[in-house]
């Protein structure tokens, strides 16, 4: 089979992905003023308050330097505050504000409702595999160069 972008693991995911980003993006901001990838930073903060920016660009597949924007971008919207860390003078902690809070109160229902809205047109044992199968992409992914023998 010859390479086409209609046949591309990497293209037909973007796709995929872009689409679900620039929908529910939206939906979001005509509400909440945020996109979809506010969305997920906020989210990621409010389940464990001590990550790290370097864990959150990895859980994001974005880089720190991206991340910083995004957080300062947070912050200036005055739904994420910068507080000095108390153990290390040098570090700093992000927490959410009020407003983040309100605003994920409202719209964590409105992603789990579309969540679930597009998981309803699959079979549990669809699903199950569109999973593994994502966890394969994504871990060979991260070996593009030993993939093709560069290594």
């Amino acid at each position: 089979m010859s390479y086409t972008l209609e046949n591309s693991i990497g293209y037909q995911t973007n796709l995929v992905a872009t689409m679900l980003k620039t929908s529910f993006t939206k939906l979001l901001q005509p509400r909440f003023g945020i996109a979809a990838e506010q969305f997920a930073t906020l989210k990621i903060i409010d389940e464990d308050q001590e990550v790290t920016q370097t864990q959150m660009a990895e859980m994001l597949g974005k880089d720190k330097t991206t991340v910083g924007r995004s957080i300062e971008s947070l912050i200036k919207k005055d739904l994420l505050k910068r507080e000095d860390c108390s153990l290390d003078k040098r570090a700093n902690r992000i927490s959410l504000t009020p407003k983040a809070k309100e605003i994920l109160e409202q719209a964590v229902p409105l992603a789990h409702k579309v969540n679930e809205a597009i998981k309803a047109k699959l079979s549990e044992e669809e699903l199950e595999s569109y999973f593994r199968v994502l966890d394969i992409i994504l871990q060979e992914s991260k070996n593009f160069e030993e993939i093709i023998g560069e290594k």
